[in-house]
């Protein structure tokens, strides 16, 4: 995945002020919209649980990104917008 896809993922789950859900080749993890995110040169960058825990994750570990949002009328969070690669 590259660095200006996944930008725009991190910039929409920030303006939403909605989870950031990350699966990469070893683990799938919830970002909450709290946590410090940032896409940075080869790996995206994760400060959660107030600088407790930081966790870096290469562009190409990744394989799918997703925006969960909470949709009008319906009960739960949902996925917004994903991302894969082949």
């Amino acid at each position: 995945m590259n660095r200006e896809t996944i930008k725009r993922i991190v910039d929409e789950a920030r303006d939403e002020e909605a989870n950031l859900i990350v699966w990469d080749r070893r683990d799938t993890f919830t970002v909450e919209p709290s946590a410090e995110i940032s896409a940075e040169e080869d790996y995206l960058l994760v400060r959660m649980e107030d600088g407790k825990a930081t966790v870096y994750v290469e562009y190409d570990q990744i394989y799918k990104l997703v925006v969960e949002k909470e949709k009008v009328g319906r009960k739960g969070p949902r996925a917004g917008f994903g991302a894969t690669i082949s």
